[in-house]
């Protein structure tokens, strides 16, 4: 029953100032923990991942789903489902043409190893204040058949995915009654997270010029 509280009106002219950032949630981080959890989904909340992924191939709650953060290129509920599911074929190693079984392989919620976050800063000179406003949200995840490649499952249009994310729980460290909604963790900016690119003349990264030193990329 709760209802997604709509943004306040902004006027471009308004906006005094703006630049664009791209952040990475760790969830081995403790205050990152509710985004994570629980792995396996519980009668009462589910993680991030699920809320997600049910969203859009369950309850048919988000359909903005894209390939990459620029936003251009869609996928369809098949394709994500391919994306999340794969099979692998074992055969008979003395008859080839004999297949004893098909393994499905999915990524879970369990394969999450961090959230990229893409997010408009802006001062509105009009309640002269600094805001943040997400424009998408991507899981990074780790291939189940190859455990060193870490990777962009796909990224998700943050407005569209706002009525499954309001309409979830996660658990609350600090007061088990008050429990907030996932939209609630993303506006109160309740995680940790690292910066990895701002908007700039090259389109580069932190890392593209930080080579050397994971402190220096931090700093």
């Amino acid at each position: 029953n709760t209802r997604v509280v709509p943004y306040s009106f902004l006027r471009q002219d308004d906006m005094l100032w703006s630049t664009r950032h791209w952040e990475r949630i760790d969830v081995r981080e403790k205050i990152n923990m509710p985004l994570y959890y629980p792995i396996q989904a519980l009668p009462d909340r589910k993680s991030l991942f699920d809320v997600l992924v049910d969203g859009i191939l369950v309850e048919g709650t988000i359909s903005e789903i894209f390939v990459d953060d620029r936003f251009e290129i869609p996928l369809t509920g098949s394709e994500i489902e391919k994306r999340i599911s794969s099979y692998d074929t074992i055969r008979d190693p003395d008859d080839p043409s004999v297949v004893l079984y098909v393994d499905t392989i999915q990524v879970k919620s369990a394969h999450v190893v961090a959230w990229d976050v893409k997010s408009d800063w802006y001062f509105d000179k009009q309640r002269g204040e600094l805001k943040n406003r997400i424009i998408g949200i991507s899981p990074r995840v780790r291939n189940p058949k190859d455990k060193s490649e870490i990777y962009n499952l796909f990224w998700v249009w943050f407005p569209d995915a706002r009525y499954a994310m309001a309409t979830n729980v996660s658990y609350n460290v600090n007061n088990n009654n008050k429990r907030l909604t996932f939209d609630q963790i993303f506006h109160l900016r309740i995680y940790n997270s690292v910066v990895y690119k701002e908007d700039n003349v090259y389109d580069r990264g932190v890392s593209d010029y930080k080579r050397k030193s994971a402190m220096d990329q931090l700093l």
